[in-house]
């Protein structure tokens, strides 16, 4: 059976405004991902006593095909941590505070905090998150081939 799903772009921008004394500063920088076929998208909790999988691009096959992802903290007064860990198991941590939104535009990253230089990028595997005191919402989306 063919698939009835037409590819599509996903352009995401980024639009900075900012006034200081009188002078503006910012800009807008766009993006183009190309022939997307899939839309990871789901509301999820999170809870306090331990991470909880956001998603997992390993298990379900998808690190190849990953061109896009976005976190968004649902929550307006408490902040989540994210784990985020790459096919060589290393990981490093964001927080994100109430109302912020974290993305990759890049599947690819390495950290070796012991190096003194690179050594080499792995694939993006899983992510996980942990809310602050309280439960909180978060909005994850992903982008894949």
């Amino acid at each position: 059976m063919a698939t009835t799903v037409t590819t599509s772009d996903l352009t995401v921008s980024i639009t900075e405004s900012y006034t200081l004394n009188g002078v503006e500063y910012g800009g807008t920088t766009s993006k183009v991902f190309s022939n997307n076929g899939e839309v990871i998208k789901r509301v999820m909790r999170v809870g306090t006593a331990s991470f909880d999988s956001v998603f997992d691009y390993e298990t379900e096959g998808l690190q190849a095909d990953y061109k896009y992802m976005r976190i968004t903290n649902m929550d307006d007064t408490n902040f989540i941590s994210l784990q985020f860990f790459n096919t060589n198991l290393d990981a490093f941590w964001v927080k994100l505070k109430a109302g912020e939104s974290f993305l990759l535009m890049d599947n690819e990253y390495e950290i070796n905090e012991g190096a003194a230089t690179f050594g080499a990028f792995y694939d993006l595997s899983r992510i996980a998150a942990k809310s602050d005191t309280l439960g909180c919402d978060l909005e994850f989306l992903s982008i894949v081939m």
